[in-house]
């Protein structure tokens, strides 16, 4: 039966094994049909990639080839939405990681995204070690799009320095490559920064020449963005030349071509500035009091329109309205403070609040683990016990008679744990016949007895006590209750008893302790127990032969 049983067990555990293996695959099947979807998607709609992403609630439990690539991912739709990716230094393992799978391509779109990370953190050694690192690996694949990337960010980062000269050349070289990968998007944008860097040398020719390529190109592409764009540049390159009527054809054409507010701002702002330069204040503040009605949600361009009204109030001797027009602007620069600062709460905030998710889960899972395993050890020790209960009953006849009724009990308690959710030592302990018993099995057996069933002793005493041998401090507790505190009273009433003569007075209480079950508790002889308690009825002035319950109740009550 016991072996029965214990293949029954084994069955039922197996199954709950299967079952949470099929649920984590079937998880890890959805996440991967979402990042297949994300890497189709993050080249032209980041926002919708990133909120894919988002969906994936733990990916610290993804195995690694999904986890290296989610990282990979969300940093990509991160970085194309414009948001802030300084703290995402994961890149860096995740680059590692791909190294040593030998995975060149991703390694080199990882390279160029630590590349990134140490760009807004303004390291110029470390950025441009890292796009150099991706370079390489970049031109061990095909990869024309990532190629273009580094190459336009090193120009990025040169123009960013004051380097035109390096920021043309890699420039140019991520044309090259934008329009072998035909990104031709990201090619304008490559030629129209090369056009700003001609017009900050002051080469004037240079600049428009790549200006007019670049919008010749955007007007082929339809890109109504980066149309306006271009032709804000070239607006502002007129005016810085003095060629006003110029600049402000190409801001009338820019303003004239979008409906959107943020846009429309920008040039308005332009043309601002252009009238500013020509002296003509009325029509300044004409343009600056449109940028307020535009009622933006950019505090940015809002403080600039402000600053340039004060400047202008200022220098008309206006002195009341320029400090109300800065007013203005020191209070949307602390706008845009606040918005920073804020910003950084809610990543602060929302990575607690998934800290504090992960933790819980894990305590689930850990918890889920716990009962788990502490029913499979229960099972797995009764299955012991019963087996080895069934190979020493030849030996043994009443030896095994008597554990198997423990068996028994133990098997019970262990049903009973699994239906309220309690544990299996703590159910043993509650029931004090049951220690008594286990003292008594040990007191009847021979010396031979004993000896031959040492281990199984002791393996019992593990399941019930939880240790090698009986706990007194269990057995105590279980006495004194119920006894409704008795031995706490005697404690108190006899401080000068030692603790083992206090063990000897409250077990000769208990009428059902025979003195080889009194010797087997406290680890010591017979003799030892009967000399002790001779000397204690010497102490507590006690006549031989009187019980030593009605004695002390006598003298406590």
């Amino acid at each position: 039966m016991s072996k029965y049983f214990l293949i029954s067990k084994i069955l039922v555990i197996s199954k709950l094994v299967l079952l949470l293996s099929i649920c984590s695959c079937s998880e890890q099947k959805e996440v991967n049909d979402i990042l297949l979807k994300v890497e189709n998607i993050v080249e032209q709609q980041p926002d919708s990639a990133l909120q894919l992403l988002n969906t994936v609630l733990f990916p610290e439990d993804l195995n690694k080839t999904m986890y290296n690539k989610y990282y990979l991912l969300l940093l990509q739709a991160k970085d194309k939405s414009y948001k802030d990716i300084t703290s995402d230094t994961v890149i860096f393992a995740v680059k590692d990681y791909y190294l040593n799978k030998k995975d060149i391509p991703n390694a080199a779109l990882a390279a160029f995204y630590c590349g990134r990370i140490w760009h807004e953190l303004d390291n110029i050694d470390k950025t441009v070690d890292a796009y150099m690192e991706a370079e390489k690996l970049a031109d061990k694949t095909e990869n024309y799009n990532l190629k273009g990337l580094i190459q336009g960010n090193l120009g990025i980062l040169h123009r960013e320095h004051l380097s035109y000269d390096k920021a043309i050349e890699f420039s140019k070289n991520a044309v090259v490559m934008y329009d072998k990968a035909k990104n031709y998007r990201n090619k304008i944008m490559a030629m129209r920064l090369i056009g700003d860097c001609f017009l900050l040398k002051n080469n004037i020719d240079s600049a428009f020449y790549y200006y007019n390529k670049s919008l010749l190109y955007a007007d082929s592409c339809k890109s109504i963005d980066l149309q306006l764009n271009i032709k804000n540049s070239m607006g502002v390159a007129y005016r810085e030349q003095g060629l006003y009527e110029n600049a402000k054809k190409l801001f009338n054409e820019a303003l004239n071509s979008t409906d959107d507010s943020i846009n429309q701002a920008t040039t308005v702002l332009n043309i601002a500035k252009l009238y500013v330069l020509t002296n003509n204040l009325d029509s300044v503040s004409f343009f600056l009091d449109k940028i307020i009605a535009l009622q933006l949600d950019n505090p940015k361009l809002i403080r600039s329109s402000y600053l340039l009204r004060s400047n202008i109030e200022e220098n008309n001797n206006n002195y009341k309205e320029a400090l109300n027009s800065y007013k203005e602007f020191y209070k949307y620069t602390i706008n845009i403070y606040d918005n920073d600062k804020n910003k950084k709460i809610l990543e602060i905030q929302e990575k607690y609040n998934y800290e504090k998710l992960k933790n819980s889960k894990k305590e689930s899972e850990l918890k889920l683990q716990k009962v788990l395993t502490m029913l499979s050890l229960a099972l797995l020790i009764v299955g012991i016990i019963a087996f080895i209960f069934y190979r020493e009953y030849v030996k043994n006849k009443r030896l095994i008679m008597e554990i198997e009724q423990k068996t028994d009990s133990l098997q019970k308690l262990a049903d009973k744990f699994s239906a309220e959710n309690s544990t299996f030592s703590h159910l043993l302990l509650d029931h004090f016949g049951i220690l008594r018993k286990t003292v008594s099995i040990e007191s009847l057996l021979t010396e031979t007895e004993q000896k031959n069933g040492k281990k199984l002793i002791k393996k019992f005493n593990n399941i019930v006590y939880g240790q090698d041998k009986m706990d007194w401090d269990k057995m105590y507790s279980l006495m004194d209750n119920l006894r409704d505190g008795f031995y706490s009273k005697l404690r108190i009433k006899y401080p000068q008893l030692n603790e083992t003569e206090f063990r000897i007075s409250c077990l000769s209480c208990e009428t059902d302790f025979s003195d080889k079950e009194i010797e087997i508790i406290l680890g010591t002889t017979l003799n030892m127990v009967r000399r002790i308690r001779s000397d204690l009825r010497k102490k507590i002035g006690m006549s031989k032969g009187e019980n030593f319950l009605n004695f002390f109740e006598k003298n406590i009550n």
